[in-house]
């Protein structure tokens, strides 16, 4: 129920005021759950005992009590507490006394129909390091009144898949883990303003290989955490912004993440019902066309079709690089795509402190028997340390762009004990704008990891990279021969 009762006033970002209406219209389209974000902070006092204001906490069980009324479950959150992302410890009190608050309101409720979530998206100073510690006051005081009702919480870093990796849990049987799915980000949030500098420009379509290639890595790094833990994870958003991204590339978007994540069982809530990623149409007051079938529930109306996409680029036709050296041809021919780099150098440029790096040569290392070791000695946001590799040709918006290297982890500090290395296509000049974010995991033996994307932007030769990031985690890493290729989205043949 987005963009209604996390505004600072309801329905103030275009949103609508909720009605009991709307949950009878969710349940009949298919719906069993609803997830309703709530904006506390500025609700409630900041010193103790933090009191919540009345006609609000009364506005928000009106609102539950309307969802449970239409017989669907609701998940009930804090959204945007913003002190808490600033100063995570000293906010912590803060964000208990009001959770203790309203765990005393709905502790009646049906602990098998209302779930409570405590913050969502962890992020900037709220992360990994200090997320259960910050989280304890609002734990022990829903647990008060609350004792086995559901807590969700999710990992930092917007709660993305990645977190999963990283997430640790208190020990609690009614405890469940979520995360969000925005991927690929620079598709859905394409000119989305919020997103600040990160914005990624307007134009990016949906469906190119290398996107069904990042959604099967993605139900890989679930399907690992499920199998290492045995926790089964919530998805609580997945979407894609309406203003620049066609209707028939939303619908498109939410069925193949439909699909992709339907045999793991997960459940999922989409963002949102009736603003910014809407599947109500306020206007004509409709479902919008084909999203209900999109995310497998019953449609009848005709889902728009995807505008045709531009041939994939093979190397079965004259796909070359102008600007390739002769000296490199012949490992060209044995390549898929055109090759985009000079595979046999190391010599990249490096950035960031707090890290060491050393090449070495040794005959047991696969491919060109050379590798650069990179030392993390503190972990910190991912960019703060990384490699340049230099591409030897421009790149053009809807190249499909690969790049495939082989890595080990010698020692990580990671939960799982693999290394973390983000992959990103870049412009290297500011603000250092990319594409094809992913983030790879070698573990102690070599292997060989490639990463594939479609440009969303022109990158002349002269600033084209591919970045390697390594400051995610304290760690030591290796990477030796690395493959770039345009127009393919695998290297070897």
């Amino acid at each position: 129920m987005g963009n209604s009762l996390e505004p600072e006033t309801e329905n103030a970002w275009g949103g609508k005021r909720i009605s009991a209406a709307d949950f009878e219209r969710i349940r009949a389209a298919g719906f069993d759950t609803i997830r309703l974000p709530v904006r506390w902070h500025t609700k409630s006092q900041n010193e103790p005992p933090y009191t919540v204001d009345a006609a609000y906490i009364k506005r928000v069980e009106q609102v539950v009590d309307w969802a449970l009324e239409a017989d669907l479950n609701v998940i009930l959150n804090s959204h945007h507490f913003d002190p808490i992302y600033e100063d995570p410890k000293g906010t912590s009190a803060w964000h208990g006394g009001v959770w203790k608050q309203i765990a005393a309101r709905f502790a009646d409720r049906p602990e098998s129909r209302l779930w409570f979530e405590l913050e969502n998206e962890p992020h900037k100073n709220f992360d990994d390091s200090n997320l259960l510690e910050t989280l304890a006051p609002a734990l022990a005081a829903v647990r008060a009144t609350n004792p086995t009702r559901a807590v969700i919480i999710g990992g930092q870093e917007w709660s993305g898949i990645d977190s999963l990796a990283t997430l640790k849990l208190p020990d609690d049987a009614n405890i469940h883990p979520t995360f969000h799915y925005y991927s690929p980000f620079d598709f859905t949030h394409q000119g989305a303003s919020w997103t600040g500098d990160a914005m990624p420009p307007v134009g990016r379509q949906y469906g190119a290989p290398g996107d069904a290639k990042l959604l099967e890595q993605d139900v890989a790094k679930l399907r690992a955490y499920i199998d290492r833990t045995g926790h089964t994870p919530f998805m609580g958003e997945t979407g894609a912004y309406e203003a620049h991204i066609p209707l028939a590339q939303r619908v498109q978007y939410h069925a193949a993440v439909t699909k992709a994540f339907a045999p793991t069982g997960i459940g999922i809530c989409v963002w949102a019902y009736t603003n910014t990623y809407p599947f109500w149409d306020q206007g004509t007051r409709r479902w919008l066309p084909g999203m209900l079938g999109a995310i497998g529930l019953p449609d009848d109306s005709v889902a728009p079709q995807p505008a045709a996409q531009p041939a994939s680029q093979s190397n079965t036709g004259p796909l070359i690089n102008p600007d390739l050296p002769e000296a490199l041809r012949g490992i060209d021919n044995q390549l898929a795509g055109a090759l985009m780099n000079d595979p046999s150098r190391l010599d990249w440029e490096t950035y960031g402190d707090q890290f060491k790096v050393h090449g070495y040569s040794d005959a047991s290392i696969p491919g060109g028997q050379a590798a650069l070791a990179f030392t993390v000695k503190e972990a910190r946001e991912n960019f703060s340390v990384g490699a340049s590799i230099p591409l030897l040709g421009d790149i053009k918006q809807g190249d499909t762009m690969t790049v495939g290297f082989f890595a080990r982890a010698i020692k990580a500090d990671t939960a799982d004990g693999k290394a973390r290395i983000g992959v990103r296509f870049q412009q290297n000049s500011a603000p250092y704008p990319g594409f094809g974010d992913t983030t790879v995991s070698p573990d102690s033996e070599w292997g060989w990891y490639e990463v594939t994307a479609t440009a969303n932007r022109d990158i002349s030769k002269q600033l084209a990279i591919v970045s390697l990031q390594f400051g995610e985690a304290k760690q030591t890493v290796e990477v030796g021969q690395t493959i770039v290729v345009k127009g393919s989205s695998s290297i070897v043949d």
